[in-house]
């Protein structure tokens, strides 16, 4: 299940390809959604940012026309998580172990496309487990407790014939 807090910036020159991702990402459950045109615009909405973007999908074109390495402009600045970056059209996500997920950052030499953005979600948005409690049973065995049954045929719910 995706989740829907994330923020998520979609930087393409080209209309029609920012609208194609935004409906993929649509899709897959993601709405919060800024998509800009410009490199000038990308930096203007990362510097005025009060709460950093989960995700940067960006053509590396767009910051190449103003002279700058998109890739290395995700990688120093803290308010963009996450990059997933192309030049241009359908490749696979290469594997990426646990260890390496704290900030994925991905260069395409394509255009992403759905199957692309959705394995790359699954790797940024996978629910992360900060530990495990014992179950109940387990516990109950543990302590040297037997599990109790319950019935729960007659309860405040159940219908009175």
């Amino acid at each position: 299940m995706p989740n829907k807090s994330l923020r998520i910036l979609i930087a393409d020159e080209h209309p029609m390809q920012l609208l194609q991702l935004e409906r993929m990402l649509n899709g897959m459950g993601y709405y919060r959604i800024a998509p800009v045109e410009s490199f000038e615009d990308l930096q203007r909405l990362v510097q005025s940012a009060l709460q950093p973007f989960n995700l940067l999908l960006g053509n590396i074109d767009l910051a190449s026309h103003a002279g700058v390495d998109l890739e290395r402009f995700c990688q120093v600045n803290p308010l963009i998580q996450h990059a997933l970056l192309y030049e241009s059209q359908h490749l696979k996500i290469p594997a990426i172990p646990d260890s390496q997920r704290r900030a994925v950052s991905v260069s395409l030499p394509k255009v992403p496309d759905n199957e692309t953005i959705q394995s790359f979600m699954n790797i940024i948005d996978s629910p992360q487990v900060l530990g495990r409690l014992p179950a109940v049973a387990e516990r109950a065995a543990n302590q040297g407790y037997a599990p109790r049954r319950m019935n729960f045929a007659q309860t405040a719910f159940s219908r009175q014939s």
